[in-house]
């Protein structure tokens, strides 16, 4: 199974669980922030899954949404009609277009997991940009290399709950990469989903300059904190 075939088969697992569980990432409001920030006429959105980011930034410009899978675009014209939607690899990304604002929202990198294939979606990425346009990836960040176990947590709607998810990160032999295992458990049902991902480093964000990219902003959250060891996720502003 190829690395395609192996992220397919990882959201086609959680495809059932997925929009419920994303609901509460409280980021919504930061996209309506960058979509508006610099006035951007078009955006280019990476791994826009099922298009909760998407609507948001549609509501402020014109929206191009990629990913990998056509099982997750499929679902994006209940929420973005007006957006159009392109099945695409980061890796092998060829728009004519230039766009004042390229958008990574839950770290869609993740799933390049050496330093190669990052170097080579990243410089596809910054060649994508207009003279003035903004990058803006919200990234993995894991800083201890050792075993994370995220409490289980109750996905409700209607006051009711539908489902309940954990996650197990385990260090993987490669530097900053994670076997990541999510578990879905409903009534009696579990349905356990594993994946490979890499987080990101302080070194990776200075190796940007190699492709093409200067980073503006380094933030520790969606609040624009600036960026600590310690901070829950690593967010990059950066442009050409």
């Amino acid at each position: 199974m190829d690395d395609v075939d192996r992220i397919r088969a990882y959201y086609v697992a959680m495809l059932p669980f997925y929009d419920a569980a994303s609901e509460d990432r409280g980021d919504l409001s930061f996209w309506q922030s960058m979509a508006s920030r610099w006035g951007s006429k078009r955006i280019l959105e990476l791994g826009c899954g099922t298009g909760r980011v998407t609507q948001v930034l549609s509501s402020h410009a014109r929206v191009t949404a990629v990913d990998l899978l056509v099982e997750m675009l499929l679902r994006v014209p209940q929420r973005a009609p007006e957006a159009m939607m392109v099945a695409a690899d980061l890796r092998d990304l060829a728009f004519a277009a230039r766009f004042d604002l390229v958008v990574l929202a839950d770290d869609p990198l993740a799933h390049l997991t050496t330093a190669d294939e990052r170097t080579k979606a990243m410089r596809r990425i910054a060649g994508h940009l207009a003279p003035e346009g903004r990058l803006v990836i919200e990234g993995l960040y894991r800083p201890r290399r050792k075993p994370l176990l995220v409490p289980m947590r109750a996905i409700r709607r209607d006051g009711k709950e539908m489902f309940t998810v954990e996650e197990i990160w385990m260090p993987a032999a490669e530097r900053s990469t994670w076997n990541a295992t999510y578990r879905y458990r409903r009534g009696s049902s579990t349905v356990e989903v594993e994946s490979l991902l890499r987080s990101w480093s302080r070194d990776e964000v200075d190796r940007l300059a190699d492709c093409g990219l200067k980073v503006e902003s380094v933030w520790g959250d969606f609040d624009e904190s600036p960026f600590e060891d310690n901070s829950p996720r690593i967010v990059i502003v950066a442009r050409p």
